[in-house]
């Protein structure tokens, strides 16, 4: 295209361009582009309101080239991803992503093809991406959302190692005909997000009659998170990394590495360890304290685990084998979920979807000593996630709807989740529909599937 107001072959003058917008609105750049007046009524405000299409209004508007769904880079001469994403700005003042960061459409009968995330197309096309953050403010009409921060972003070095195994991990499932069971939660940083309309939205797989939900590449929220504090508004998160040197990473995964430095705990007395750490037991965040010191972090968090979305959690072990509780989760609005008609947009499927957890297993030996008997990673199966949780989340948005909040999907009801209260008193409450209040409530994975999980990569292992 002639007369540019930019150089698309040169980095340099694409990214000082770009730093025009800068503490923009979207009306301001269309504003700016066509002359128009405070009071004046474009042509052209409605055709930018949908999702997605902030997006599509700086490329046309501001970059002025067409959108297309090409496979290489926006700007393909200068090796340039365009993405226009949303951030949020907390109560507390913190910064975090508001969504994942889709990459690019995940084609399975092609992409298995090519096992090196540096030689596939995704990492050529996105190697280098000019990120456009807008503060996403609810309050506000889209087009009155502020360009916040403009970056030229490249994958850090101390990144690439979890990425190409991530990307190994999404590629075996297509080769080995198990695209339908691939989850976010296989991942650490790369992911494979749903991109379908629905569970009806699935195309074919490679090596299997099945067909699988569309998904495509993208970068976690949780990641992203980080990337943005860190990198992107230079905030010091007080995190500390577990893997000091990148090379490690190179000859083991970065799950096994994390389950040797905790393997020579393994059968140790509670108390014991919490002596040798200075831990306090009845500490809230004991469980978290303690791998943290067997993992040598001296910092507040665990570096790969906020990029990660890796949660720890603690499974109490009574002496005859059994799990003494079920595992909670945070407590829902009543209010808030009864407006989520899509299950693959709901709160519920984004946290199970997107989080990893390493248990934390605790056993009680005859005597009543609480010994810490070993650790394991763990995330939900697609299939439980989809059909069990699913069915639960469905029936809890009924009798809410049904003003039945009261009575919601108990442990005798699934075998998998359950609903029941998560308060600190009778007076912790929620509004609900009929204008009245009840005691705040979570989603619960039921004490027995969890035990049978545990026991499910037991075998495996």
């Amino acid at each position: 295209m002639n007369n540019l107001p930019y150089d698309r072959t040169s980095k340099d003058s694409i990214y000082e361009y770009a730093l025009n917008l800068l503490n923009k609105s979207f009306k301001d750049i269309l504003k700016e582009k066509y002359e128009l007046k405070e009071d004046s009524a474009p042509y052209n405000y409605n055709d930018f309101k949908g999702k997605g299409n902030l997006g599509t209004l700086i490329e046309k508007e501001f970059f002025l080239y067409d959108p297309n769904t090409k496979s290489e880079a926006d700007f393909s001469e200068a090796g340039i991803e365009l993405k226009v994403t949303p951030i949020i700005q907390n109560k507390n003042g913190l910064l975090r992503a508001k969504e994942r960061l889709v990459l690019g459409m995940i084609d399975y009968m092609e992409d298995y093809k090519e096992e090196d995330f540096i030689q596939s197309h995704i990492y050529k096309k996105c190697a280098l991406m000019l990120l456009i953050n807008y503060l996403y403010e609810p309050t506000k009409e889209r087009l009155d959302y502020i360009i916040k921060f403009v970056t030229l972003f490249s994958f850090p070095k101390e990144d690439l190692e979890i990425i190409k195994n991530d990307y190994k991990i999404i590629i075996n499932k297509i080769k080995n005909g198990k695209a339908h069971e691939i989850s976010e939660g296989d991942t650490n940083y790369l992911g494979a997000c749903t991109k379908g309309a629905d569970s009806h939205s699935t195309t074919k797989q490679p090596n299997s009659p099945i067909e699988a939900m569309r998904r495509a590449f993208c970068l976690k929220n949780s990641y992203m998170t980080y990337i943005l504090n860190k990198y992107i508004a230079n905030k010091d998160n007080q995190s500390e990394s577990v893997i000091k040197d990148s090379n490690i990473l190179k000859h083991t995964s970065f799950e096994d590495y994390v389950l040797s430095q905790l393997k020579p705990y393994y059968n140790t007395n509670v108390d014991s360890l919490c002596e040798r750490f200075d831990v306090q037991k009845n500490n809230k965040s004991f469980t978290y304290l303690l791998a943290k010191k067997m993992l040598n972090i001296e910092k507040d968090k665990i570096e790969e685990f906020e990029k990660s979305n890796i949660r720890i959690k603690a499974i109490r072990v009574n002496k005859n084998g059994k799990i003494k509780e079920s595992m909670s989760f945070p407590a829902f609005e009543y209010m808030k979920i009864i407006k989520e008609t899509d299950w693959y947009e709901s709160e519920l499927y984004d946290m199970f979807s997107s989080a990893k957890y390493l248990f934390m297993i605790f056993q009680f030996n005859e005597n009543n000593e609480l010994y810490f008997k070993r650790a394991m990673f763990w995330h939900i199966p697609e299939s439980d996630l989809n059909g069990e949780v699913r069915k639960v989340w469905e029936e809890t948005i009924n009798r809410i709807k049904n003003n039945n909040y009261n009575d919601l999907p108990k442990m005798k009801d699934n075998t998998v989740c359950h609903v029941r209260p998560h308060a600190r008193n009778s007076k912790d409450t929620f509004p609900t529909p009929d204008g009245k209040a009840a005691v705040k409530k979570c989603f619960w994975l039921n004490s027995n599937y969890i035990k049978e999980q545990i026991s499910k990569k037991e075998s495996e292992d």
